[in-house]
């Protein structure tokens, strides 16, 4: 309200060339594959970067849940050698 800027002037058109401040007004337009490629591509960095940050949470969770059981049960370790064995049989 103060500092209300004046109306334009004819100094200030001819200081200011028109087609290049056209030209940064609009960028240039993006067909549909590059918008869907530029989209994909955010997409699989975004992806990435959650991977990095979830994965050893998730592995260490899991580690402060066995260490709040105290350790895997033996009962758990003779299933996964069970499993273990019976996978091995049927590659056979």
């Amino acid at each position: 309200m103060f500092f209300r800027r004046k109306t334009d002037t004819l100094l200030a058109h001819a200081a200011e060339p028109a087609p290049e401040r056209a030209a940064a007004r609009h960028k240039e337009k993006l067909s549909w594959f590059e918008k869907r490629d530029r989209r994909r591509r955010r997409r699989k960095i975004f992806e990435e970067v959650l991977g990095w940050i979830l994965v050893p949470a998730f592995v260490y969770l899991i580690y402060l849940g066995v260490k709040a059981v105290g350790g895997i049960p033996k009962e758990l370790i003779d299933f996964g050698n069970e499993l273990i064995g019976i996978l091995f049989k049927g590659l056979r």
